[in-house]
């Protein structure tokens, strides 16, 4: 390894070890990313500009050492580990924090490095290189798709009654909003053990006046990017009338996961 390969390296290592330092300040001081912040139009807006930003970059590469460096086989290396430690970092936790700042540099990096690669194999002089186009491209989008669209996910929680349809639901921290549609409890039933736990349960509700039946890990898709979960059952300790209670999951891209996907298995 020559003397300018060496230095470069070193310069490498005191970077990644100074994002490393300043992740973890931000998570100790500042809490996890602000990812309400980032919320549409904001997401959109920051990546167009991540894109041109890149391909500005790109274009420099023969005289950007930060091109270059992005380009190496050594930022391939730290992508593909920041990826294994990021599924280790959320696999191992019982409640994994996805928005610390670890997370988000990790995967914000890995992204980098991709779309960099890209720009760089997607042609040759002899053509399109399609397979890997797709294979690079589709990655790119699939898991672009989950990072920046992520603040535009919303998780509602409700419950159903058989008595009257619901026009609202809460936030996990307790804010109200109004549904523009009505669900209703039809009903419900368990199964329970020898102990009296609960091994199976499911619900039947009216959802846009149509019936619709919910168990545990089968939601009911309403539309392409909205999901319904049966999240638990129970009856009433004043008139032991029956609930439910559902999750309403919105993730307007995933659409674009799901063409992420798709051109991944091409």
């Amino acid at each position: 390894m020559g003397a300018d390969n060496r230095k470069v390296v070193v310069t490498e290592c005191i970077v990644v070890a100074a994002v490393v330092a300043a992740a973890l300040m931000l998570q100790l001081f500042t809490g996890s990313f602000p990812l309400e912040i980032f919320a549409f139009p904001l997401n959109v807006i920051t990546l167009a500009l991540w894109v041109v930003a890149a391909y500005l970059l790109f274009k420099n590469r023969e005289t950007s050492a930060l091109a270059k460096s992005l380009l190496s086989i050594r930022a391939t290396w730290l992508a593909l580990g920041s990826m294994v430690a990021i599924g280790l970092y959320l696999g191992l936790q019982r409640n994994p924090n996805s928005t610390s700042w670890f997370v988000i540099a990790g995967i914000f990096f890995a992204l980098t490095h991709l779309l960099l690669i890209t720009m760089r194999g997607w042609r040759t002089p002899k053509g399109i290189r399609w397979r890997f186009t797709l294979l690079h491209a589709g990655l790119i989008i699939a898991l672009g798709a989950g990072f920046w669209g992520a603040p535009d996910r919303v998780q509602l929680r409700t419950m159903l009654l058989s008595e009257k349809p619901t026009t609202h639901a809460f936030h996990l921290n307790g804010t109200m909003t109004n549904l523009d549609y009505a669900l209703q409890l039809n009903q419900c039933e368990a199964e329970h053990n020898n102990m009296g736990m609960p091994t199976h349960f499911e619900a039947t509700v009216v959802i846009d006046n149509k019936e619709v039946a919910l168990r545990v890990n089968h939601p009911y898709n309403r539309t392409l990017g909205e999901k319904i979960y049966l999240v638990s059952i129970g009856q009433s300790p004043d008139n032991g009338a029956p609930y439910c209670i559902v999750e309403i999951v919105r993730e307007p891209w995933q659409w674009l996961s799901l063409a992420g996907i798709i051109m991944l298995l091409v």
